[in-house]
This record gives C-alpha cells, structure tokens and sequence, in this order.
C-alpha cells in the first residue's frame, strides 16, 4: 500500500465513522497536510479520491466540507467497509438488503434466460467452492460472492456487469451480520445456492427469480434477529 492509499484509507475511515460530522468544515488543505505528516501534492490526491467516493465536498474558493451521508456513494466497497468497521449501522444495513432484494432475483431471472455453457461453468465452480469449504468461513463467503458474481456477468447485460463490485462489496457488508457457522445453516446455504443453480442450468427463469428471493428474505430474517435484538426492528 502506497503512502497516498494508506491516507486515502486514514482521512476516509476518520470521516465515514463520524470523525469529521456529515456537512462540517473540515480543516484547510495546508492544516490537513500538517495532520497527516504529507505533502500538499498528495493530500490534493486523497481530496481528489475521497471527492470521487462523495465523501468530501470540494469546491474552489470555498474550502472542504464532509457531503452529508446519505450523499455518500456506498455502492463504493472502502466506504462500506468505513462505514460498517465501527459497528452496525441498522438503516444502512436495511437499505443494503432492500436493494439487493430490488435486483437479485432480475439478475437470476435474466441468467436463466441468458447463460452460455461457459457461464454455467463459472456458477458451478464456485458452488463446488461453497461446497468445499464448509469447514472455512472466510472461504466459504468469498466462493460465495464468486458464485453471484458469476450469475451477474451471466446477464450479459453491460449496465448491471459494471456493478459487480458493487454488489460484491454489498454482499461482503451484510455477511458481518447474517452469516452463521452452524453446520445447519451451511447445509441449507449449500442447498439453496444449489437449488439456485439448477433453476439456471435448466433455464428455468421463474424457478431462478424465486430461489434468489428466497435467499433474500431468508438474509433479511437473520438480520432481523441480529440487529433487532433490542426490540426495534431493523428493516422498514
């Protein structure tokens, strides 16, 4: 990691997790430098990197500002990370399965229909991933998101394909909170990524957009044990 990566990830978790408060001022370019012990050249590139991840708001004559936060882009995998580092955040978590429960299951639907041979490949490579590594959580999730993205790029729709890592960084946020060891629940995880699967394989596209569905609501139900543990539920 270079020195600017470093800072970018510094500057950017300090603000994502309430450093610096959404709309505040924050401090002058020259100030910043002194701070972080850098240049002025290379705080001018973390400004410009966190201006790009809507973060910081940059304008010439004017000074920098920390966006709001519901302005901030969380389809950008470092600012969900930030943002969820410091602990559960139940309207971003909320948000983070409705919108998943929006376009899983077209994106399902659509890799039923639209799956080459090789496609098909891919999402039972990473299903037999899955498979293999029951006994290795971080494994298991990462054959995980593999497997998703596999059914993405099987649209072969180039909107949604430029959304890949988005949704990865989506699914990698939300794991923190839904996922279980249980030997129970890896079995029906298993089981319902294969039943996934097989709707695609016999491009059976209403079987597909009901699988993924239900893997959406089953995620929104053991949020809402997790995080709903107090009493006030997690999802509107």
């Amino acid at each position: 990691m270079t020195k600017t990566d470093r800072l970018i990830k510094d500057f950017g978790k300090q603000i994502a997790q309430g450093e610096f408060e959404p709309g505040s001022a924050l401090p002058s370019e020259a100030d910043l430098c002194v701070r972080f012990q850098t240049s002025r050249n290379v705080m001018r590139e973390v400004i410009k990197v966190l201006s790009t991840k809507r973060l910081i708001d940059a304008q010439r004559h004017r000074g920098l500002f920390v966006m709001p936060n519901d302005q901030w882009n969380y389809l950008d995998a470092d600012v969900l990370e930030w943002a969820l580092e410091k602990g559960a955040n139940k309207e971003l978590i909320s948000s983070l399965i409705e919108v998943r429960s929006l376009i899983e299951p077209t994106i399902s639907r659509w890799a039923a229909e639209r799956a080459t041979a090789i496609d098909l490949v891919a999402i039972e490579s990473s299903y037999n991933e899955m498979a293999a590594s029951r006994s290795d959580p971080p494994a298991f999730q990462e054959a995980d998101i593999r497997f998703h993205n596999a059914i993405l790029l099987a649209t072969h729709n180039v909107v949604i394909q430029q959304l890949s890592d988005a949704i990865s960084a989506l699914q990698r946020a939300i794991f923190e909170y839904t996922f279980r060891t249980e030997d129970e629940h890896i079995t029906r995880t298993i089981q319902v990524h294969q039943e996934l699967f097989e709707a695609i394989r016999c491009r059976n596209a209403k079987a597909a957009e009901e699988a993924s569905l239900h893997m959406v609501l089953d995620t929104e139900r053991r949020a809402v044990a997790e995080l709903g543990k107090d009493g006030v539920s997690v999802l509107r």
